[in-house]
């Protein structure tokens, strides 16, 4: 159940959606089998590592627990949860298991099952001859009895699929190569996961497509969003911006980077996003030309600029956004420069956004800005065209535009065209009124993506080897959550290099660009959402303009001020006081005080005797 929205998070839709991108050969006789995240260990302790779900896993399930697997069925429509078998040791440690019925109360699934059953409900009950998964479904976790354990084991690796090669096992003698259906253009492009209209022909005839694997089925289902993905997207983009906004006001020269990590992190958290997207970046003064600055331990001087790229997930579903604002309140001449000309690059991109706008135009558009600005500046000089095609904008902007966004801070597109998930689940989606938002057609085209370097926040997808960055389908369309981050950067290395390299420092005007070099860097980076008519909304709160961050920046150091101040004056009250209070017995400070009190007590001293004295 998800606790942010109050539904269960929507897992046999989007089982039904990455069927609908495998062919009918695919889907016949098959399952998927896939094996969630397991318990992890940092090096050789036993001190657990932080546990984050798999989001493949996460997609098909929304299941945020250790040591899961799952099962589908395409036959039957049917879903099966598999859960660790009960261990009374474990929950010792750890608290009680959730039971069989209550784990079919909390997640979109049809049975559950134990890791011990496994082998019976594949035998038994669903007996695939394919077996689809990823990430080595057959090594799973160790049974009491061995004999057992192999036998699954075997049973699992006969049958997987192995996209590259075909499959094979041991029922078969044979490759078996699945055909797609036959060529067929709907709302979200043909079903074998192809822009309409684009295809290449070879000598002989329409070259063969290449079958969809279920890992590209899962990233085709992945690039459009469903309405349960939108919210928890905006939910995660929501805190995100409230986290910037609290650490713009929280700034002070002479703080540690890694104090505004903190920060960061704990406004998260107070707001229940406990986990971070990815690693945070925090970097100041020159810190902030460095793409994947996570060092973060700079202590922070005044006029520095600083760049935070920080966002949270919530439920796994992650935001990605970057502030570039100065410590002390106050844009310098240089500074003010770069941060206008990065703020309409970012903001002519956004304006020009719309369904079925190329995104590799959307490259070109900020690019050109960015050339544009920096002469204006003097830094370039030369025409704008030999500017542009020398590409003497990548030693100041070296990186993509933006990317996906999802259960990955960098979703993978490969291109590729996004699909209608079946009609009746459609229509069922269309009439539940308590949807958050819209569920809507789609339409695609296709043209060839730009290939870039990755935007700073991208992350390497691991997953069966792959190599790729995720890069949006070129052409825009409803349902797409994306970041928009140009920047302007002043790296060191690169600027040496361009310097002296004589096919490019004639395009520089070098005392300029050193005047302008303390500037570091500047980004801005916003998530946004192609909505259902082809318009975008830009889902991201945390302030942007220049003047309101002045102002929120000199307003938390106002307050500051203020509080060190009553600090101060509380401090100043106190010793007044103390002051003025008459010790009870301590010696009085003047000398003659200090001696009447010494005859006083030995006053009372000699009385004390002579009624001592009385007595006995």
């Amino acid at each position: 159940m998800l606790a942010r929205t109050g539904l269960k998070y929507p897992s046999k839709l989007h089982c039904e959606k990455v069927a609908s991108f495998l062919s009918h050969e695919a889907r016949s006789d098959a399952i998927i089998l896939a094996k969630g995240s397991v318990t992890k260990n940092r090096d050789n302790t036993d001190t657990e590592l932080e546990f984050r779900q798999e989001s493949n896993f996460y997609y098909l399930t929304g299941v945020l627990e250790e040591d899961f697997y799952f099962a589908y069925d395409f036959h039957h429509n049917r879903s099966y949860l598999i859960a660790p078998d009960l261990d009374p040791a474990k929950a010792v440690w750890k608290g009680p298991s959730l039971s069989n019925n209550e784990l079919l109360k909390k997640y979109d699934v049809d049975h559950v099952a134990r890791y011990s059953g496994l082998l019976n409900l594949l035998k038994n009950e669903l007996k695939p001859k394919k077996i689809h998964g990823w990430g080595q479904p057959e090594n799973g976790h160790p049974l009491p009895n061995k004999a057992l354990e192999h036998e699954l084991k075997h049973y699992i690796s006969h049958r997987l699929v192995h996209p590259k090669s075909g499959h094979k096992g041991h029922f078969e003698d044979t490759e078996v190569s699945y055909s797609h259906r036959p060529h067929e253009h709907g709302p979200y492009g043909d079903h074998n996961g192809h822009r309409c209209g684009h295809h290449r022909h070879g000598k002989h005839g329409p070259k063969k497509p290449e079958e969809i694997t279920l890992f590209k089925a899962l990233i085709l289902a992945r690039i459009n969003k469903t309405p349960i993905e939108i919210a928890l997207s905006r939910e995660s983009t929501r805190i995100t911006s409230d986290a910037h906004r609290l650490v713009m006001k929280s700034a002070r020269p002479g703080m540690f980077e890694y104090q505004l990590e903190a920060l960061f992190r704990y406004e998260c958290g107070r707001q229940g996003a406990k986990a971070q997207a990815y690693l945070p970046i925090v970097g100041t003064g020159v810190n902030g030309a460095y793409l994947h600055y996570t060092r973060n331990d700079t202590q922070i001087k005044n006029g520095d600029l600083i760049l935070i790229d920080a966002a949270c997930e919530a439920d796994c579903y992650g935001s990605d956004v970057t502030r570039t604002f100065p410590v002390n309140g106050r844009f310098s001449p240089e500074q003010a420069d770069i941060y206008s000309l990065v703020l309409e690059m970012q903001t002519s991109v956004i304006s020009s956004m719309g369904k079925d706008v190329d995104w590799a135009k959307m490259n070109i558009l900020s690019q050109k800005i960015g050339i544009r600005g920096l002469k204006r500046m003097g830094i370039l000089k030369g025409d704008d065209q030999d500017l542009y095609e020398s590409t003497v904008i990548k030693i100041f902007y070296p990186h993509g535009l933006g990317h996906l966004l999802g259960l990955n801070v960098h979703d993978d597109g490969l291109g590729l065209a996004p699909q209608r998930p079946p009609s009746s689940v459609v229509d069922e989606l269309m009439n539940n009124k308590n949807l958050p938002v819209e569920l809507h057609p789609i339409s695609s085209n296709t043209a060839e993506y730009l290939k870039d370097l990755p935007p700073p926040s991208t992350r390497r997808n691991k997953t069966l080897g792959s190599s790729f960055y995720a890069t949006p389908s070129t052409l825009l369309e409803p349902g797409m959550l994306l970041t928009v981050e140009p920047g302007i950067y002043f790296n060191p290395a690169q600027i040496e290099y361009a310097l002296n390299n004589p096919s490019i420092s004639h395009y520089l005007d070098e005392p300029t660009l050193r005047r302008y070099m303390p500037v570091g860097g500047v980004r801005i980076e916003d998530v946004v959402l192609v909505l259902p008519d082809g318009t975008i909304d830009n889902i991201t709160t945390a302030p942007k303009d220049p003047h309101q961050i002045e102002q929120i920046v000199q307003e938390g150091q106002r307050q500051h001020m203020e509080s060190q101040k009553m600090d101060q004056d509380y401090a100043l009250s106190e010793k007044k006081y103390q002051k003025e209070q008459i010790p009870s017995v301590s010696m009085d400070s003047r000398p003659q005080d200090r001696e009447r009190g010494i005859k006083k007590r030995i006053g009372i001293f000699k009385k004390l005797l002579r009624a001592i004295r009385g007595i006995f």
